[in-house]
């Protein structure tokens, strides 16, 4: 069983994404605040961070920059969960290291399980 952090500034997205990867067996902790998250991945460092890549504020390549700075070789392996292509975000992140993967919005649960599996076995 993997701890997830789940970040997503819409609620029932955040919701649907806690529930689908519960059924999967871990556990979830969840924000919709990017300050916050980073905040909870220094005191708990997760196994998988799930980020929506565009929110307000600090946006998910923010995001992953600030876990890769924060924490090092302890930063969680980082799924991106977005309606713009996965080319586009790989290329706004890759300085900061690979993602773990994609999901594109809207999702089908079957993708987001294999995705989330996949992070987790890598």
């Amino acid at each position: 069983m993997a701890r997830v952090l789940i970040v997503d500034d819409t609620d029932i997205v955040r919701k649907a994404l806690e529930k689908a990867i519960q059924r999967m067996g871990h556990r979830t902790v969840s924000t919709a605040d990017a300050v916050e998250a980073l905040a909870m991945a220094v005191k708990d460092p997760p196994d998988l961070a799930v980020v929506d890549f565009r929110m307000p504020g600090m946006d998910g390549a923010e995001l992953y920059q600030e876990l890769t700075a924060a924490l090092g070789d302890r930063c969680p392996r980082v799924l991106f969960i977005s309606a713009t292509p996965s080319d586009v975000v790989a290329k706004s992140v890759e300085r900061w290291g690979r993602p773990a993967g994609y999901v594109k919005k809207p999702f089908h649960l079957d993708d987001l399980t294999r995705v989330v599996d996949q992070a987790l076995a890598s």
